[in-house]
């Protein structure tokens, strides 16, 4: 309350849309925890990502001539698809949070980024990222490179298929390697 001038009923509040969406719990006389996804939490979040996802692949491949989209997502992609692969991993996947911000724009459907569940998405983030090596990033940027040739072309058929394979291989990529916390 204090770091951010807020009342105590606004942190209250929050707590709450927080909690509405799955990344905090709420303990009576306890306080607020940061969720834990579960693999079949993190398994099921990806389900919907892989279709909304591909969506706005598909949608952003149909808009791409349209204004100054083609440029916007230049811009975006270009440093994602061209990276080298930091020991940093975060600066990887800002970019990447990037990427889909602006494919989603171009998407330009309001009702698809009211559906997109982005806190739970930042809470699998960062909880299920941290299992990446250097060669799972390599082969996102890989991806990322097949997405954006496809939405760049004004493919969006491929666009959708290459975006749903790559949350596909992030659910390889991630879900067999998590351990929930308190098992060893």
């Amino acid at each position: 309350m204090r770091d951010f001038g807020v009342s105590r009923s606004t942190v209250r509040e929050s707590l709450k849309i927080l909690a509405a969406s799955g990344v905090v719990e709420l303990h009576h006389n306890r306080g607020a925890v940061i969720r834990s996804l579960s693999p079949d939490d993190a398994r099921d979040l990806l389900q919907v990502l892989e279709v909304l996802s591909g969506l706005g692949a598909r949608l952003a491949a149909e808009k791409i001539q349209d204004g100054n989209n083609r440029q916007r997502f230049e811009a975006a992609s270009h440093p994602l698809i061209q990276a080298d692969i930091p020991d940093d991993f975060d600066l990887i996947l800002n970019q990447r949070a990037r990427y889909y911000q602006v494919m989603f724009d171009i998407a330009g459907n309001k009702e698809l980024n009211r559906a997109m569940p982005l806190p739970r998405v930042h809470l699998f983030r960062t909880q299920f990222y941290a299992f990446l090596t250097k060669s799972d990033i390599k082969a996102m940027i890989g991806e990322y490179r097949g997405i954006s040739d496809a939405i760049l072309a004004g493919e969006p058929s491929k666009a959708e298929t290459r975006m749903r394979r790559h949350i596909l291989k992030t659910a390889e990529r991630t879900l067999p390697c998590y351990r929930p916390t308190g098992s060893d």
